[in-house]
């Protein structure tokens, strides 16, 4: 995997992307020879469980591992803590320390089909949750309690959220992350819902814009102008075609009808283990798409002061296109 003697994983995305097991407290050490599990006791037991003969469990901290760790040149990943990094400084003293983010990076880019089995599950679930979210819709409810009942329905289902859900109403739709609170539904808003569930470590991501009420010309104007720049998208893109290029799909047909200003984020990005990973669809990214990448096709226009509309789709790359995870409608719903 790595041109180095051990390596030493301590962010939890990774450690759950080699494991296959996730807790709060774990490192891995891998040697050409050996391969070691260090946790607590608190999850001794169900690590050894879940891992079976795969790792050798140990209950003990990484500061007292010093001996576990072999050769001269050492593989640690470049985004932890300074803390974590200082700590590793320490244990291999005077050997070589490589970074091996980018080589872990591009193995998890790539989804086998156990992952894309687990993106896809916690996708129906998120479809649920968001069907269910409908039924409950109703003048004065606010943001909040939208949001808290679209994760129950995922933990109800045996999922947790991937992310805080946005639910936002009205003018609160007009920020692309808005924050959940009292703001209540009333008629003539648009509602955005932005939620993922997250099922044995693995996300999923859909955004739906749906209106309550008696809506304007203008806002289903909007939601038709967002729903083409998706479909360009979903119709073009690719494995072998660049993020940046992805991203033009978009930006250009919204250019082209003088809505550019009103696009304010890139139309997509990498979706695994972390909610936010490898090749996104941005402007400035020259990485290619590959065969089995997931990534989000997720056009907004935004319009400060009066509403928002996002529509968003995870996708799987394939060599001649793409097949869309997402099976939610995408006709403007009215409630």
């Amino acid at each position: 995997m790595a041109d180095v003697d051990t390596l030493i994983l301590q962010t939890p995305s990774n450690t759950l992307y080699l494991s296959g097991y996730q807790s709060t407290n774990c490192q891995i050490i891998l040697t050409k020879d050996n391969s070691y599990f260090l946790t607590d006791m608190r999850y001794f037991l169900e690590a050894k469980q879940v891992l079976g003969n795969r790792f050798e469990i140990l209950c003990q901290s990484l500061d007292s591992s010093q001996d576990l760790i072999c050769g001269d040149k050492i593989g640690f990943e470049d985004d932890i803590s300074y803390g974590q990094y200082r700590l590793i400084s320490k244990l291999v003293g005077g050997r070589q320390l490589c970074s091996v983010s980018h080589v872990i990076s591009s193995l998890r880019d790539i989804k086998n089909s156990y992952e894309i089995k687990c993106i896809r599950h916690a996708q129906q679930v998120t479809e649920l949750a968001f069907d269910e979210a409908l039924k409950i819709v109703k003048e004065g409810l606010n943001e909040v309690e939208l949001a808290a009942y679209i994760e129950y329905i995922m933990k109800k289902n045996n999922c947790q959220a991937a992310f805080e859900s946005i639910t936002a109403f009205g003018r609160h739709t007009a920020s692309p992350h808005a924050h959940p609170d009292g703001t209540a539904l009333k008629n003539g808003d648009f509602i955005t819902m932005d939620i993922g569930a997250r099922y044995k470590g693995y996300c999923s991501d859909m955004t739906r814009t749906v209106g309550y009420g008696q809506i304007s010309s203008k806002q289903c104007e909007i939601y038709q102008h967002v729903l083409t720049a998706q479909q360009l998208a979903l119709d073009s893109l690719k494995a072998g075609m660049s993020g940046k290029e992805g991203d033009a799909i978009a930006r250009d047909y919204f250019k082209s009808n003088k809505l550019d200003g009103y696009f304010t984020h890139s139309l997509g990005h990498g979706v695994g283990i972390d909610i936010h990973e490898g090749v996104g669809l941005t402007p400035k990214e020259e990485r290619v798409l590959l065969p089995d990448m997931v990534v989000t096709v997720e056009p907004g226009l935004y319009i400060d002061g009066e509403f928002g509309v996002r529509i968003e789709d995870m996708v799987l790359i394939k060599d001649g296109g793409i097949m869309d995870l997402t099976n939610t409608n995408k006709k403007l719903i009215i409630l």
